[in-house]
């Protein structure tokens, strides 16, 4: 929270602006003059307000980028993705009403593209209805409703849960998503199967839990190194490739990807039917090695789904109306009285 404070040298008294900036769990302090308290005007204060908020962006960034290794996407994209967490962070900290809209708009998105991935035909109105209101649509099969509402049960599920990624949170994970749909939710496959427009077989059945206990020893390893995003779509493909259940596997590995991104504070990820050939092909590449493709492409479609959010935002932290932006409104009042008692 920003604070005024006023420091006394020499019998002369000067303004200085404090504010607290967390990133990850360090706390750093920030420090903006603003000059001789007598001489300050409401505009000084407007024009060091700006600089202050660039001065707290490049700190976090900075943090950010020397603390998390990126090493699939360049300078560019792991600049943008922590500028839309950044502002996304400062949206639910000076809007909370309306970035729990957004959540819930986005996490109905990612629903519903997730299910029509694997041809669920429910269209994102129907899916709001059923969710928000429990209204079923007409016409569908209840697999496909069931498809969309056990994600309610999930998103509960995760609401309570404080743990960390583990093979009992995926079986968990598919047994709420797979119930009423899959006669042995939660087990591993004891048969073989393909995936669609892969030139490989997954593994035999009698591997599976051997890949799975190798996968999450990779997870473990490499959580506080690799980049919150770069982690997300990384183990969510190691884990596609691996296919441990007979159906399931895209939706739960794609709610893998998100419960990495929102505990690390990012917006939800969606991938909806649009995005699919494009999708397809890159687990298809991902199959060969090819890692990157993946990566790159659904940072694309991510920045292309969030970055209004920080755009939106930086307009409210600068420019030369910022004294009638809602953040700084407290601010200003409190330099306002500050002036009077002074």
């Amino acid at each position: 929270m920003l604070k005024l404070s006023i420091k006394t040298i020499k019998g002369n008294r000067y303004l200085y602006i404090q504010d607290r900036l967390k990133v990850n769990s360090k706390s750093i302090s920030i420090q903006k003059y603003l000059g001789r308290f007598e001489n300050i005007t409401i505009d000084d204060v407007a024009s060091k307000l700006s600089e202050l908020e660039n001065q707290r962006f490049a700190t976090y960034l900075d943090y950010r980028l020397s603390h998390y290794s990126y090493t699939l996407l360049d300078t560019a994209g792991a600049t943008d993705l922590e500028t839309i967490r950044y502002y996304y962070e400062r949206f639910k900290e000076h809007y909370p009403d309306e970035s729990r809209r957004y959540h819930d708009a986005m996490y109905i998105r990612y629903i519903q593209g997730t299910t029509a991935i694997e041809g669920n035909t429910i269209t994102l109105r129907e899916a709001e209805e059923l969710l928000e209101h429990d209204i079923s649509p007409s016409g569908k099969k209840m697999e496909e409703i069931y498809e969309i509402h056990n994600f309610i049960n999930l998103r509960r599920y995760f609401e309570d849960y404080s743990g960390d990624i583990t093979e009992p949170l995926i079986k968990k994970i598919h047994e709420l998503l797979l119930r009423g749909i899959h006669h042995s939710p939660g087990e591993y496959r004891n048969i073989q199967v393909g995936i669609e427009k892969a030139a490989f077989e997954p593994p035999t059945a009698i591997c599976v839990p051997d890949e799975m206990k190798k996968l999450m020893a990779w997870y473990r390893k490499n959580r506080k190194k690799i980049a919150p995003f770069e982690l997300a779509i990384l183990l969510h493909t190691h884990f596609e490739m691996i296919h441990p259940f007979v159906d399931g596997n895209g939706r739960v590995g794609r709610a893998l990807a998100n419960f990495i991104l929102e505990r690390a504070g990012y917006p939800t990820l969606y991938i909806g039917s649009e995005h699919r050939s494009a999708y397809l092909d890159a687990l298809g590449q991902a199959d060969e090695g090819d890692t990157r493709t993946i990566v790159q492409i659904l940072y694309a479609i991510y920045s292309n789904q969030h970055r209004s959010i920080a755009d939106e935002m930086k307009k409210q932290f600068s420019g030369e109306d910022v004294l009638k932006r809602e953040p700084y409104a407290g601010f200003i009042k409190e330099f306002r009285k500050l002036k009077r008692k002074n």
